[in-house]
Order: structure tokens, then C-alpha cells, then sequence
């Protein structure tokens, strides 16, 4: 019988388990743990969602506004409140009490939605009772963590309207902090957001659809256990991370949150569809970065199983510094830094050639290059008409398209690859 991933067989109980067992009990250990930390993380709140003003306020009795924008802006943050009562009750919901976020962030949102009308809305919900369990925070100075609050309970008594979800802004920038930034527009910007939106017109004229044997569908929802995905959510938008040169990589898209061995089951236009993906991305450009050739697997790491390597490998890429790279991967194990110190050192040892790279923050601009590659794929295929749905490093497309995603993925590849700086 074939034994699950990282699984060993225990030992006969008249042995002592050798000291190579006793490493991978606690490597299964560490990666149950990782794999189950944060599963109620804050979300932000999402003013995208658009839905009928009167349709909201004949479900529930509402605040009074005194405005028919402030009538819009409270449609929408208590639909927000609605979908998370159905399918995400216990997850907080954040946002900013802060002027400057909100002034900062004033391209991403429709002008409806500013801190003179946000906040007041969400107070007003607090005090009726609509929103519940309210964290506020200071709105002076940026602490790192937002006010937050929960959806009450009763909410999920109450129907859910019609939905739809606008993505909004599609060329996005964030700061060195993580925190959404205004900026001017480029002629590459304009570019690439005229193609985003091209692509994603034909993705939201395309029927796609999850038939998962375990999925539960409800509308417009499809539910994983405590999972819920809203499938309406089908537009991309590029996300960069401190300058046009870090980050880029495409999000927004339902398929994306999908559990990945559900992904098998999603169809474009009635079609049956593969996925695909480059192999090693990171460790592949990193080494063609150093003029090197990667042989055999970057994540095997002897001692590791191979998961707790590849995150590890992952988070010394991305780490500023070594002792960040340290905490970080520290954290991951349960707070062992002795461990995480090892499993670095372990790294370094499988990679003397790339060496020099590791926790001075390069993941951000190889980010950026595999951004670049996915856009030239979409670019590819949708010039072919084909429908593509992107997952950072992989594309989801129809079988009978197999062959054109993989030629378009090798030339991306291809021409895409760093030079030895």
C-alpha cells in the first residue's frame, strides 16, 4: 500500500525509532503546524461588492443615512458583513480609521467610499448591533494592525442579496510598508492595464465552473468545508510591491483560492482542463541570475522533508537580512530557532553557487520577472483566443489548448530568463 507524502512507517515496537525517524516525526510535526496556523486571519473589508440599495434595506433594518450615498456606501459594507455571516463568520473583517490610508488608497477606490463616509458607517453598524466584537485601534499613527470587527451572528438568518463583484483598480502599487499607493500612470502601465482588461472581458464572457464531487455550490458560492469561494470574482488585477520592478503578480481570481486538488475539476466553456506550471521557478531563475545551471531538486534538503525545504528556501529569498530570514522561518516551526538556524545553514550548504542571494530580499524582483513571464503567456493566448487562468506559476486552460500553453509558457521562459547581474 502506498504510503501518503512525508509518511514513514513506524518502527516495529521492539526497536527504538532511529534517530532518522525521529527527524521526519518532527518535521510532520512542524508542517501540521504551518499548515494550520492563521486559519481565521483578518481579511480586509471589500468595497467591491455592488448590489441594490433598496434590495439591502428590505432584508434588514438599517441605520438612517442622510444621503443616497451614504445609502450606497452602507449597501455595500453590510453585503460584505452578509456573504462573511453565511461563510466566514468567525474571520475578522479590518479597515483603516486612519485618513491617510484612505487618502493614499483613494485610487483603488470608488469615490463614494473615502474616510468621511466609510467609518461613519461602519459606527453607526457597530452601535445597531449589524457589526459586532469591534477592535478600534488608534487612528493616529500606523501601528501595522487595523481596527477589525466581526458580522453578528443573526446575519446568517438573514437572505443574501444579488451580488456583483467589481475588481476595480487593475494596476495596483504598494509601499515598502505593504500599504496601497497612489501613483502616475506610464506608458507601460496604460499598456498592461489595456491588456488586463482585455483579458479580462474574454475571462468573464467564458462559463467557468468547479465540479468538485466535494464541493457544495450555493448560487454563486461554492463552499470547501469552512472554505467559500465566490466564483463572481473572475477579473485579475497586478499587484507591485515598492516599485515597478518588485512584485507584479496577478490576483483577484476565484480559481486561485481554490483548494489545488480541486482545481482538476474546474471547466472552461464546458471543457475538461489541465494545469500546468514551471517546475522550481525561483531556484531555476535564481541560478540562471549567477550564471549557473540548478541540477536535481532545490527543495530536497537532506535531514527535511521537502515541503519544510521548499519553505523554507522560499522565506531566505524573500528576508531582507538573515536574522529576519531567521525569525520568519523560527516562526514556522513552532518557534525553534535552533531548528530554523540548522535548516538555513543546510540550504547554504546544497547551494554554495547562489549563495550571495539569500536574505537580501531578491524574491521580490524574481517575483517580477515570473509576472512578466505570466503576462506574456495571457498575452500569448489570448491573441490565439484562448482562455487562460493564471495561478502565479501555473495556467489552468481546456485540454484540446495543452499543447499551445506549453509552447507559450517555454517561450516566456525562454525569453524571460535574468542575465548574471
Amino acid at each position: 500500500m502506498t504510503s501518503e507524502l512525508g509518511h514513514i512507517p513506524a518502527p516495529p515496537q521492539e526497536h527504538r525509532a532511529p534517530p532518522r525517524q525521529q527527524i521526519w516525526t518532527a518535521n510532520q510535526r512542524r508542517l501540521k503546524y504551518i499548515r494550520k496556523r492563521d486559519p481565521n486571519r483578518d481579511r480586509p473589508l471589500s468595497l467591491n461588492w455592488r448590489c441594490d440599495v433598496k434590495e439591502i434595506a428590505a432584508l434588514l433594518e438599517l441605520p438612517p443615512v442622510r444621503s443616497a450615498k451614504g445609502a450606497r456606501v452602507q449597501a455595500v459594507i453590510v453585503a460584505d458583513a452578509l456573504l462573511a455571516a453565511h461563510y466566514d463568520p468567525e474571520r475578522r473583517i479590518s479597515y483603516s480609521r486612519r485618513n491617510a490610508w484612505w487618502h493614499g488608497a483613494r485610487l483603488y477606490h470608488d469615490s463614494d467610499f473615502s474616510f468621511y463616509t466609510v467609518i461613519p458607517t461602519i459606527d453607526g453598524l457597530i452601535e445597531a448591533g449589524i457589526l459586532v466584537d469591534h477592535d478600534l485601534r488608534p487612528a493616529g499613527l500606523s501601528s501595522g494592525i487595523q481596527s477589525s470587527y466581526r458580522p453578528a451572528r443573526w446575519l446568517a438568518d438573514v437572505g443574501l442579496p444579488k451580488l456583483h463583484h467589481e475588481v476595480g483598480e487593475l494596476i495596483r502599487l504598494k509601499d515598502a510598508d505593504g500599504k496601497m499607493t497612489d501613483y502616475k500612470d506610464t506608458k507601460r502601465v496604460i499598456r498592461d492595464r489595456a491588456l488586463l482588461s482585455k483579458i479580462n472581458l474574454a475571462v468573464a464572457e467564458a462559463d467557468i465552473r468547479i465540479k468538485s464531487p466535494d464541493a457544495v455550490i450555493e448560487g454563486d458560492v461554492v463552499r470547501f468545508g469552512k472554505q467559500a469561494i465566490y466564483t463572481t470574482q473572475k477579473a485579475l488585477y497586478r499587484v507591485y510591491k515598492g516599485s515597478w520592478t518588485l512584485g507584479g503578480r496577478y490576483y483577484g481570481a476565484w480559481w486561485q483560492s481554490c483548494p489545488p486538488r480541486h482545481r482538476k475539476f474546474i471547466t472552461i466553456n464546458g471543457q475538461a482542463t489541465v494545469e500546468r506550471d514551471y517546475s522550481q521557478i525561483h531556484p531555476r531563475l535564481l541560478y540562471k541570475m549567477a550564471g549557473q545551471t540548478l541540477n536535481g531538486d532545490a527543495y530536497e534538503v537532506s535531514g527535511w522533508h521537502r515541503d519544510l525545504g521548499k519553505i523554507a528556501f522560499n522565506m531566505i529569498l524573500n528576508a531582507q537580512t538573515l536574522s529576519r530570514a531567521q525569525r520568519a522561518l523560527a516562526d514556522a516551526l513552532q518557534g525553534d530557532m535552533d531548528a530554523a538556524k540548522e535548516l538555513i545553514e543546510d540550504i547554504k550548504t546544497k547551494h554554495p553557487n547562489v549563495q550571495e542571494y539569500f536574505h537580501t530580499g531578491i524574491g521580490m524582483r524574481l517575483q517580477n520577472i515570473d509576472s512578466e513571464m505570466c503576462r506574456s503567456v495571457l498575452s500569448e493566448l489570448h491573441r490565439k483566443s484562448i482562455i487562460a487562468l493564471p495561478i502565479h506559476d501555473s495556467f489552468i486552460v481546456a485540454e484540446e489548448h495543452e499543447k499551445a500553453l506549453e509552447k507559450a509558457m517555454k517561450t516566456a521562459l525562454d525569453r524571460s530568463m535574468p542575465c548574471k547581474r
